[in-house]
């Protein structure tokens, strides 16, 4: 017939060789004993002259046994597959670590039902509802919505999806074998990427292409030709916004693909080229379970947002903090307890330091606000100038105080003991000296060290925030009182109100929110 072209048909009705799959004859097997026929080499002679004959008889004309020469004809179906599939090899070159194709094959099955569900825990949808409900509130209502969204998939909707992508993944197999490596055997002179030309291709050498044809087996093969293309058709268009393939012509590489595995014809070269009629290609179809972790990727970028979202709620309540108490969000008063000071232990993928905010704030606090402006109020007037009711509230201030007073001394003290020359940075740079060998007992040690400084550091931050709160209890006790027309926790308001530069009840109140703060910033360090 005049324009037929392998993609036109194969002749899938030849009768394939005998080979060692199938039983012998009786009379097979008598010849066998009385001509001693059971020597294995004089055995593969044998099959392969009828594998052979068998091909010579072939009408696909693909393969000549005499001289084992792979055929123009077989140049000429390599091409016509190759017009079909090859303009999609740019479009799917990196389709294997795509997660993007996987979730439009799984997108592409959901209900409006369900697209709904999922746009509820997209990250715009949560930040909305961050902005009106509580932390708690928020990742209840989450987690209400992802448990009603995963239990929508059901087996026989989770099967077809990932069968769906396994039929495509098998596609993108047969689309990226490189046809114009084998083509260019046939005709030196062909462009790559040019599907209009009308090649001139030329018998060679059957060895040439053994290998090209096992691989070419492999993807082909998995080729599902009875099943539906339009759905994984559908799925590649919405991925790079064009037709992959004309589906017409996609139709014609199906019934070439069907001819070929039913003819068997590509094995029975390769075992002829190969000398081996035993060889059968092994055909491992993709088994991917794609919904599975679709699902899990959703539940991942959900909490990922909460995360988020939580860290930069937590940055603008530290900023605020910060702000109210220093009048700066810009405070940098440690000098070897710092993030810096981490960056040699990073590189040796160690913690380091891990409370270097919180002592940070704690000693510029402690030093420039408390040693100055606490101590003159809470100290020089209220302890030693006020006349208390009762000693047992002026003696918890004063507790209270004293401590606080002595853990600001213990700051500055851990601070300067952790520098190059200091009691314990001397010990921490000896350690890291020792590991650079990989020694593991070294590395213990450090980490032990490390631990320690850190338990230290908390230690500081935790008495610190209990005792500020203690002082904070008496501050607001005192203010109420003085407004009070019988006092009941100091006698001597007025004469108090004399000592200070400034009204006194001012100077405690802002005192009281400053303290207050300074408390709630530690808090979320301790929380943290």
């Amino acid at each position: 017939m005049a324009g037929r072209t392998a993609l036109d048909g194969i002749d899938s009705e030849s009768t394939p060789p005998h080979n060692s799959d199938q039983a012998p004859s009786l009379l097979e097997k008598l010849l066998s004993v009385f001509l001693g026929n059971n020597d294995p080499e004089r055995e593969k002679k044998r099959l392969l002259k009828q594998l052979g004959k068998s091909l010579s008889k072939s009408r696909q004309r693909l393969y000549k046994p005499k001289g084992q020469q792979a055929q123009p004809a077989m140049g000429k179906l390599f091409f016509d597959i190759y017009q079909v599939v090859g303009p999609a090899q740019h479009l799917l070159q990196h389709a294997d670590e795509s997660s993007g194709l996987r979730d439009i094959v799984v997108e592409s099955y959901l209900t409006e039902e369900q697209k709904q569900l999922k746009q509820d825990f997209s990250e715009d949808q949560i930040r909305a509802l961050a902005d009106t409900l509580e932390p708690k509130e928020l990742a209840s209502t989450l987690k209400d919505t992802m448990v009603q969204f995963f239990s929508s998939f059901d087996s026989a909707t989770v099967k077809e999806i990932n069968d769906t992508y396994n039929r495509l993944r098998t596609f993108v197999n047969l689309v990226r074998f490189d046809y114009y490596f084998v083509l260019k055997k046939f005709d030196a002179s062909i462009q790559e990427n040019n599907f209009s030309i009308k090649p001139k291709f030329e018998a060679i050498n059957g060895d040439y292409v053994g290998e090209d044809l096992k691989d070419f087996i492999e993807v082909a093969y998995a080729i599902d030709t009875k099943a539906n293309w339009d759905t994984v058709f559908d799925v590649l268009n919405s991925y790079r916004g064009v037709d992959m393939v004309a589906r017409p012509t996609w139709s014609k590489v199906l019934s070439t693909l069907e001819g070929l595995r039913k003819s068997n014809v590509l094995v029975y070269i390769v075992q002829h080229i190969d000398g081996d009629p035993h060889y059968k290609p092994v055909i491992q179809l993709p088994r991917e379970r794609i919904v599975e972790s679709y699902l899990n990727r959703a539940r991942t970028t959900a909490e990922a947002t909460l995360q988020k979202i939580s860290g930069e709620r937590r940055k603008r309540r530290i900023e605020r903090l910060s702000q109210a108490v220093f009048g700066t969000t810009a405070v940098a008063r440690s000098k070897n307890y710092t993030e810096k000071a981490n960056l040699v232990y990073s590189k040796r993928m160690l913690a380091g330091f891990i409370h270097t905010e919180a002592i940070n704030y704690l000693k510029a606090f402690l030093l420039d606000y408390f040693k100055r402006d606490v101590r003159e109020v809470v100290r020089d007037i209220l302890l030693v100038r006020g006349q208390w009711s009762t000693n047992i509230t002026s003696q918890s201030l004063s507790d209270a105080f004293h401590q606080i007073l002595a853990i600001a001394d213990q700051v500055v003290e851990f601070d300067d003991a952790l520098a190059d020359e200091g009691e314990i940075g001397a010990k921490l740079k000896k350690a890291m000296g020792r590991i650079v060998d990989r020694d593991k007992t070294s590395a213990n040690q450090l980490r032990q060290l490390l631990g320690e400084v850190n338990d230290r550091a908390k230690a500081m931050i935790t008495d610190a925030g209990q005792n500020l709160i203690v002082l904070a209890k008496h501050l607001k006790a005192a203010i109420e009182d003085y407004d009070r027309h019988e006092h009941e926790v100091i006698m001597n308001w007025k004469q108090l109100d004399s000592m200070s530069e400034e009204p006194l009840k001012q100077r405690m109140a802002e005192m009281y929110k400053k303290v207050h703060y300074f408390v709630q910033l530690m808090q979320i360090y301790a929380k943290k």
